[in-house]
């Protein structure tokens, strides 16, 4: 009995002992934790480390706290066609071509060139005399146009010349003759063809109009 008493004793306590020495070595084998912050707080600091440095980035430089820099752009305008600025002056409708030969119904010579005038055609004419007649009668009416073979037509100055405008639906007859008893023959024909005739046949007979522009033209057809 005694010694079931002592056994019964002794059993627990050294299990006891055992327990809690076990429990104490536990509890002092790990090293005591230093307090941490949550990930959660980690994250909004360095959120707002970035805002700060971002800020003072953009804002910082300047005298004024946190007014943003002013950016100039200058713009060079260019030159634009303004109808305001371009002032067309009235084109000065050109007036008719002077013709040397006003007042004269009538004229007799060569056609030395032709010419280009305001769009018009202009004869430069080379006046030329029939033998016996005044030149007042040629202005006044003319000579007849018919063959010959003598020497009817002189030309006695060579250096004068005059301009003769040619009017529009003006009229260029050429004449031919065989013998001068002989009827001529004539059919129509142009100025450039009467005024690259022969010497037998290029004397001219011209009309003209109030204002000296050559109306009708005959050639004086030399056999």
């Amino acid at each position: 009995m005694d010694t079931g008493r002592g056994r019964g004793k002794t059993g627990p306590s050294r299990v006891r002992t055992e327990r809690t020495h076990d429990r104490m070595t536990f509890r002092h084998s790990q090293p005591p934790r230093a307090p941490t912050t949550s990930r959660r707080g980690l994250v909004l600091a360095a959120g707002a480390v970035a805002l700060a440095a971002t800020t003072a980035a953009c804002g910082g430089g300047g005298s004024s706290a946190g007014a943003p820099d002013v950016v100039t752009v200058t713009v060079t305008p260019t030159a634009s066609p303004s109808t305001s600025s371009t002032t067309t002056s009235p084109t000065a409708t050109a007036g008719p071509v002077h013709s040397d030969v006003v007042g004269r119904r009538y004229d007799l010579g060569t056609v030395v060139r032709v010419e280009q005038q305001q769009g018009q055609q202009v004869v430069v004419f080379d006046r030329w005399t029939a033998a016996g007649v005044k030149d007042g009668d040629v202005a006044a009416r003319g000579v007849p146009v018919a063959p010959y073979a003598d020497a009817r037509f002189v030309n006695q100055n060579t250096r004068t010349t005059f301009r003769i405008p040619v009017a529009g639906g003006a009229t260029f007859t050429y004449h031919h003759c065989l013998s001068v008893d002989q009827p001529m023959q004539s059919r129509a024909s142009s100025l450039d063809e009467l005024a690259r005739l022969g010497v037998a046949e290029r004397v001219l007979v011209v009309t003209l109009d109030p204002q000296g522009r050559l109306t009708a033209a005959d050639n004086e057809p030399g056999c």
